[in-house]
């Protein structure tokens, strides 16, 4: 163990290692940010504009700088899962705060005060980004999301629109990569589920953290899986077949659960455990309606099929599967048309025949999922190096979109903290209190200042200007003039502008009040 009781050497350790990481997302942002090369032991190297996987590659030596580092990587890997953005911004939110805090700290300032002072203003800055959101009006606001996030990229933001506006609002859309060089978009038929996997090991990608499997074996039941015995005949008949297995159960518990991770981990059997969604008869629809659009068996107690009967011939199949924490979708299930065009018509009776709104809805809403159609985004590139780097920037943009859907856009450029700020009327307990929303105030030029810095213009005489435009108006960086914002496309979704000030404010709070660390060293 090792313990730092100098609390001004811990203090500039803080300091140092949020300077560092921030100098390297922070290259990231704007039109005019960098790529940053990884390279991980023994894999090739990446090379990637995306803050979040920047930042979670920040591993410093000194294992306070490291600590410090650490908290701002949770907060800002915390923007992004929320947001789905965010990231870069949080990191220069965060450290501004921080270097300028700690100025004052060291001079004898509370920083219990500086944090209540910084909070109540924060509060009061979310309000007013609340208030500036204006919702999405059209395919061109989509386009300019997605471009915004991606890189100032055409095509992304092009390709992206497309994926979301064919899917519908509600519908969803799916990554792959490609074989050819092209990026292209193809509109499938799919199912989608609102349950995701039994348990984090069985994610194949942490990065996005899904799961994802091509041409998998789907197994529908509506038995409680409890015991390995009872699926051990099963399991042998897919490790002999070779393709991954999709088990969707009302219940994977116990040893069955122990067994079906234990394979994932070790490699044995690609293998994956999805919990079924809702309850009672409205989950037996569900699975019952899977079961048709995969073209598997159902199996149930009810239909006289046991668990030690099921084979491989009762399983159904999918060109694909995406799995989430949350939820799950298969692409391409290998059901027949007729059987699925059936059993739509067959809800559809059921609809006309109800008198109950809720019962309407759960109807319209296996429709829906019966008949979707799953916007496939298909990214190519002439080396595996690009095709990551450009699945990465459509992964940040598709997020970025699905965040504006829900709470609307206000203007980009590091124009709307500054619009925040303005008027803002708060009282304060004390002089401490008040420094802190001064502090806050002043981190919210950051975003801006970092744009001016990566674009190489000057910070004061662009920062000037924009203090002085209209609520719209703004700077843009990849053509260096004044404009419109919304006119230009240049804007972002207020939850990402939002939850990064949140989680800055949070985790540069965190490391103002820490005096004292206490290191583990193996």
């Amino acid at each position: 163990m090792k313990k730092y009781s100098n609390t001004t050497e811990l203090r500039q350790a803080i300091v140092e290692g949020v300077n560092i990481l921030a100098d390297n997302v922070s290259a990231t942002l704007g039109p005019k940010g960098q790529n940053v090369i990884i390279q991980q032991k023994g894999k090739p190297p990446f090379v990637t504009k995306d803050g979040v996987t920047v930042a979670k590659f920040v591993n410093l030596e000194d294992p306070f700088q490291n600590a410090a580092v650490e908290i701002l990587k949770q907060a800002s890997l915390q923007t992004n899962a929320e947001a789905g953005d965010g990231t870069t911004t949080a990191t220069v939110l965060a450290r501004s705060i921080i270097n300028e805090a700690q100025k004052y700290i060291v001079s004898g300032v509370s920083p219990i005060e500086l944090k209540r002072g910084m909070d109540k203003t924060c509060d009061k800055l979310v309000q007013k980004l609340e208030e500036s959101s204006r919702p999405i009006r059209s395919v061109e606001d989509i386009q300019h999301i997605a471009r915004i996030s991606a890189n100032n990229d055409k095509m992304i933001g092009d390709i992206v629109a497309r994926a979301v506006d064919l899917a519908g609002k509600d519908g969803t859309v799916i990554i792959e990569e490609a074989r050819s060089n092209k990026t292209s978009l193809d509109l499938i038929e799919g199912f989608k589920i609102d349950s995701g996997f039994a348990a984090n090991a069985f994610m194949t990608d942490e990065r996005r953290g899904i799961c994802y499997y091509d041409n998998p074996l789907v197994f529908v039941t509506d038995e409680r899986l409890e015991s390995v015995d009872e699926l051990l005949p099963l399991l042998e008949q897919v490790a002999r077949d070779g393709r991954p297995l999709v088990i969707v159960a009302e219940e994977i518990i116990e040893q069955a659960l122990a067994a079906l991770i234990m394979n994932a981990i070790r490699g044995t059997m690609r293998v994956v455990g999805i919990k079924a969604p809702r309850y009672g008869e409205e989950r037996k629809s569900i699975l019952k309606d899977l079961a048709v659009s995969v073209g598997a068996t159902y199996v149930s107690r009810e239909a006289g099929i046991m668990l030690k009967d099921v084979k491989i011939e009762h399983l159904g199949t999918s060109k694909s599967v995406e799995i989430g924490k949350s939820k799950t979708t298969f692409v391409g299930g290998k059901g027949e048309g007729k059987a699925v065009e059936e059993r739509i018509e067959k809800v559809k009776a059921l609809l006309r025949q109800t008198e109950s709104d809720h019962e309407a809805k759960t109807l319209n809403e296996r429709i829906t999922r019966l008949a979707s159609g799953v916007s496939v985004i298909k990214v190519g590139g002439a080396t595996q190096v690009e095709m990551t780097e450009t699945k990465h920037r459509i992964e940040d943009a598709l997020e970025a979109v699905k965040s504006a859907q829900r709470e609307g856009i206000t203007t980009g450029g590091g124009t709307a903290l500054l619009r925040a700020r303005r008027g803002l009327e708060l009282d304060f307990e004390n002089n401490d209190q008040e420094l802190g929303s001064q502090i806050l105030m002043s981190a919210c030029e950051a975003p801006l200042r970092q744009l001016c810095r990566n674009g190489g213009v000057s910070e004061d005489i662009i920062l000037e200007k924009v203090k002085n435009m209209e609520d719209n108006n703004g700077y843009d960086f990849r053509n260096h003039c004044e404009c419109d914002m919304y006119n230009s496309g240049i804007v972002d979704p207020v939850k990402v502008t939002k939850t990064a000030l949140i989680k800055a404010v949070s985790a540069a709070s965190t490391l103002l009040n820490t005096n004292h660390a206490i290191i583990q060293i193996e």
